[in-house]
């Protein structure tokens, strides 16, 4: 059997194991919560959709000061101008690129964060004509948050620079 090598999709091969896996279990229980609650708490769907949101905010906070840093070296806030009122992204990536050097982590990073949006495109578009579309529509403005957020840095080669946005 062959050796995994860097870049590989192996959690072994992660220089922050516990980050990754702990990004990836965020990423993961949101949907897992969503398609299989009803199994738990029956004729509940408030309560399910209560803990899809709750999760996908933990997965928001945790990817954006946590794994986004630690995994592929991005970062990003707001900053507002207190005389004008005008707000201010500033976006920044260790090597103006948002990798941080692992593969592995970068490839697990950006797969995740992709690969999520995709699964609760397929929801929405499976639950169109069901009142749970008006959870995925919720759900959806905390993903695209991440993504935005995410490839917004890495767009340019940004360098610990400040991007008006």
């Amino acid at each position: 059997m062959e050796q995994p090598r860097q870049g590989d999709l192996s959690w072994r091969l992660s220089s922050h194991p516990v980050t990754l896996v702990t990004f990836l279990g965020f990423r993961i229980s949101s949907l897992l919560v969503y398609l299989f609650g009803g199994l738990f708490v029956k004729n509940n769907f408030v309560l399910i959709f209560i803990l899809t949101i709750i999760l996908l905010a933990m997965d928001f906070y945790y990817l954006k000061n946590i794994a986004g840093r630690r995994l592929v070296g991005l970062r990003w806030w707001n900053e507002v101008d207190t005389s004008t009122g005008d707000s201010t992204w500033v976006f920044e990536s260790a090597d103006g690129r948002g990798n941080t050097g692992n593969k592995t982590d970068s490839r697990f990073f950006w797969l995740a964060l992709y690969v999520q949006p995709v699964f609760w495109a397929a929801l929405g578009f499976l639950y169109i004509l069901s009142p749970k579309w008006l959870s995925i529509v919720g759900e959806y403005s905390l993903l695209f948050g991440n993504i935005g957020g995410g490839s917004r840095k890495i767009e340019g080669g940004l360098d610990y620079e400040k991007v008006q946005g």
